[in-house]
């Protein structure tokens, strides 16, 4: 019997993980690559629709998150001083609808029960890797990472976010040069707090709009609401996903709290209750043709192929369902945009249509 075709999976956020554990499935050889040293403590929270949750229902998570979440009820859109703009039940339909609920999580709880998944079924995952370059061959590709590794298999699945390297590597071998991602002129601070009390119910993705500022807060948890700020600002803030430590907390919340006078004191309230700050600028890149997502040994997945704005957990959801279509397209809703890739293998060769 011939070895199982190896498959190198680049970013083990969201849908790298999901992959990696559906092509052991298939009889294939993953090995994920992350560049960070050790996965861990990152970002703040995620919002998982329940399409994204029926593909992490594959990968057996899908009850876990639903177990430590909070399911979302109601949409509320306020204006900043808390004026009624408008509210809908519609989120209280999906779990009869469509199996699942809509739910935050802890991005930090995600990613380490993904990871998780991938070492009970003895998957590779190999932290500290950050690649630099790929080289494509007839029956074969080769990866180049830091501290001059190299790493050869049959198939590339770049998965590696909106700062990929996997993306600039394969659009490279096509001859096409492109730059970083741009900064849009917008920053989003995010945070975790204990919900207030005026916030306990009903369980609410809630927004609310002012001029040059929105802000949108959920439950991840019986106990605790994500939030996030988003504003215009001229200078670019990094994606460093660090948090404000502890000693800088005091600070970012006053300022914050500054920027919010004349907001619903609601907004204050959980800002001064935040055991978690995060903040980052918001960056998007040029739409490629989906001939360009892909060659014949190599493919992308999410926002290394179609960033989307950080918002109700786009990006990650797109990525599971991107990254499924390969897979299980019968799963796969055909309405979400751009058009996705189906990948067929026959032999050693990769063929995407």
């Amino acid at each position: 019997m011939s070895p199982a075709p190896t498959v190198l999976i680049i970013g083990c956020g969201v849908a790298g993980p999901v992959l990696g554990n559906l092509l052991i499935q298939k009889g294939y050889h993953p090995i994920v690559f992350e560049k960070v040293s050790e996965l861990g403590d990152a970002g703040a929270s995620l919002m998982l629709m329940s399409n994204g949750l029926k593909v992490l229902e594959l990968v057996g998570v899908a009850d876990n998150i639903t177990a430590e979440s909070y399911p979302i009820q109601r949409f509320i859109d306020s204006t900043s001083d808390g004026k009624l703009l408008g509210s809908s039940d519609l989120p209280s339909t999906f779990k009869d609808k469509y199996g699942y609920p809509l739910a935050g999580i802890k991005r930090t709880s995600i990613n380490l029960m993904l990871k998780k998944t991938l070492l009970d079924r003895d998957i590779e995952v190999r932290e500290g890797w950050e690649l630099l370059d790929i080289e494509e061959k007839k029956d074969s590709i080769t990866a180049y990472f830091n501290h001059k590794r190299a790493v050869t298999a049959s198939f590339l699945i770049g998965c590696d976010g909106i700062k990929s390297a996997s993306r600039r590597a394969l659009l490279r071998s096509k001859g096409i040069a492109e730059g970083l991602p741009s900064y849009t002129g917008l920053t989003q601070t995010a945070g975790i707090s204990k919900v207030p009390d005026s916030l306990l119910t009903p369980a609410a993705m809630r927004n609310w709009y002012g001029d040059g500022t929105h802000v949108i807060a959920y439950p991840i948890s019986k106990t605790h609401i994500s939030w996030a700020i988003t504003r215009r600002e001229t200078n670019e803030a990094a994606e460093t996903w660090r948090p404000y430590r502890q000693e800088e907390l005091p600070e970012q919340t006053s300022q914050l709290c500054k920027l919010l006078e004349g907001w619903n004191s609601v907004l204050r309230d959980m800002i001064n209750a935040s055991e978690r700050v995060i903040k980052f600028g918001l960056f998007d890149r040029q739409e490629l043709e989906p001939s360009q997502w892909y060659s014949e040994r190599c493919v992308l997945v999410g926002d290394a192929a179609h960033p989307t704005s950080p918002h109700l957990g786009q990006g990650a959801n797109q990525a599971l369902q991107g990254g499924l279509l390969p897979l299980k397209p019968s799963l796969a809703r055909p309405s979400f945009g751009r058009r996705a890739f189906r990948k067929g293998c026959r032999g050693s060769r990769a063929e995407f249509v």
